[in-house]
This record gives structure tokens, C-alpha cells and sequence, in this order.
């Protein structure tokens, strides 16, 4: 199976050299990655484009939303599976392979755990890397399913070690444009609307950058945390999990809002 991995860029300097090195090394040939950058006014795009090497594909537009770029990268693509992979997250040896085999099993979507850094030093990164191999040579359980109950039950899915059908991503409408927030979660709900049959691999798919603050864009916590809230409330009525998931909207209730 073709794979596309999917990076959408914005003032991404810092990273993107070594972030492409590291997928570079594990893709193969017939491999695409698909970049689209959202209007950087650093040196992302020509960092980019001295990278010569022919499964690189860069499509420059102006500030037309994070959505929006994720979608102006799958329909550019030409892969029967679409990786989403952050500009500043790094993919381990196994994420591709693992991917693949889970959604030639049948699967239609497929995502993995994470372990987290905060250092760009190549050498930080490179013992991050080997860490996770580490750390999959004893995991038991192979995979757990994604359903309502785990969804609602807390948010523990990394988008950038999202792996799905192509022709699945464009069945359920692709991202909604018209979310500037929580649009990986709106996706998920999505899935379950949708009977996508989707799971989680309990290896480590993904090293992700925490250096910066979770909430970006220009969005403080109080704004995440009720769109957040929104949504939830949106999907609950469609796909009605147990009232007991009710803990967890008044836990975010009262960590965003009310506890200082």
C-alpha cells in the first residue's frame, strides 16, 4: 500500500528539516509526503524546498486555516493510506509497518501511543527515538477498539499518529472547515457516527514535542475547554454514551473553570 503523510506548516523553521530527515529514513520509494504550508513568514518553505528529494511535495497557500490545509493535502495526494504527522512530532521505525499491517487486517483507521520531549537537540531526539523501540519490546496487549465509551471517557488520541483509508477520510467529509478548534476531536466523534472500525496500537507510534503550550493558535485554555465542552455535548446527543461520562465534562468543567 502507497502511503501520503500528511504535514501541514506554519513558522515551522525550528523542525522541519529534522522532522522530514526522520520520515525520509523510514518511508519507502513509492512513498509520498504532502506538505502545505499555511502562510509562514520564516524560512519554513525554503528549508523545504533544499531538501531535494522527489517524494516531497510542498503546496504553498495563505492563511486558509488548519483544516483547510489538512484537506488541501488529501486531496493532493495519492496514497491509499493517509499518516497525519505534526511539523515538530517525530515517527518511530515501526509506525508505517504497524499501520499497515493493523489496516490491511481490516481496520479502517489505526492510532498509536506517544512519548514526549522537549529538547530539538538532534541528540535528544535520537535517544528519544530509541527509547520507544525500548519500550515496545514488552507491551502484552497488541491493540484496544476505539467506541463511544473510551471517547467520551477521556482524550488520550494523538492526531499525528493517525493513520486512515484514504477513501474512508473522503466518505466521512474529510476535516470541517469550519472548526478553527478541537477539529482532530470533531473527526474522531466522526468516526464512531460513521461505523468506522478504528483502533488504537499500544506501541509507540509518535515522540511529541511539548516545549510549547498544548493550547496555540491564539486560543487561551477558557476558549479550548468550551468548544471542547460544545462538541462533546454535540456528539453526546448523537451518539448517547453512558450518563456516567458526565464525570469527565465536569472534570474539564472544573479544571478550565471554576479551580484556579
Amino acid at each position: 500500500m502507497k502511503c501520503s503523510i500528511i504535514i501541514t506548516t506554519y513558522n515551522s523553521s525550528d523542525s522541519i528539516r529534522l522532522v522530514l530527515n526522520n520520515l525520509l529514513s523510514i518511508i519507502n520509494d513509492k512513498d509520498e509526503i504532502i506538505i502545505v504550508d499555511d502562510g509562514s513568514k520564516d524560512t519554513t518553505c525554503s528549508i523545504i524546498k533544499k531538501i531535494n528529494d522527489e517524494r516531497i511535495k510542498l503546496i504553498e497557500k495563505n492563511h486558509i486555516g488548519r483544516a483547510t490545509a489538512l484537506n488541501v493535502a488529501v486531496k493532493n495526494s495519492t496514497g491509499e493510506i493517509i499518516l497525519i504527522n505534526d511539523a515538530d512530532d517525530f515517527s518511530s521505525k515501526i509506525r508505517i509497518l504497524e499501520s499497515i499491517n493493523l489496516i490491511s487486517s481490516g481496520y479502517d483507521a489505526v492510532f498509536g501511543q506517544a512519548i514526549t520531549f522537549n529538547d530539538f537537540k538532534p541528540k535528544n531526539i535520537e535517544l528519544t527515538l530509541k527509547k520507544i523501540d525500548i519500550n515496545d519490546i514488552n507491551i502484552k496487549k497488541d491493540i484496544s477498539l476505539l467506541n463511544k465509551k473510551t471517547l467520551f471517557k477521556t482524550l488520550n488520541l494523538h492526531h499525528s499518529s493517525l493513520a486512515i483509508k484514504k477513501e474512508k477520510l473522503i466518505m466521512i467529509g474529510l476535516y470541517d472547515e469550519k472548526l478553527d478548534i478541537c477539529i482532530d476531536l470533531d473527526l474522531y466523534y466522526r468516526f464512531l457516527t460513521n461505523k468506522l472500525n478504528v483502533c488504537t496500537s499500544n506501541k509507540k507510534f509518535i515522540a511529541r514535542y511539548y516545549g510549547r503550550t498544548r493550547f496555540y493558535s491564539g486560543y487561551p485554555r477558557k476558549k479550548y475547554s468550551k468548544n471542547l465542552l460544545q462538541m462533546r455535548m454535540k456528539y453526546r446527543k448523537i451518539l448517547k454514551p453512558s450518563i456516567f461520562s458526565f464525570i469527565y465534562d465536569l472534570k474539564i468543567y472544573l479544571e478550565n473553570f471554576l479551580i484556579k
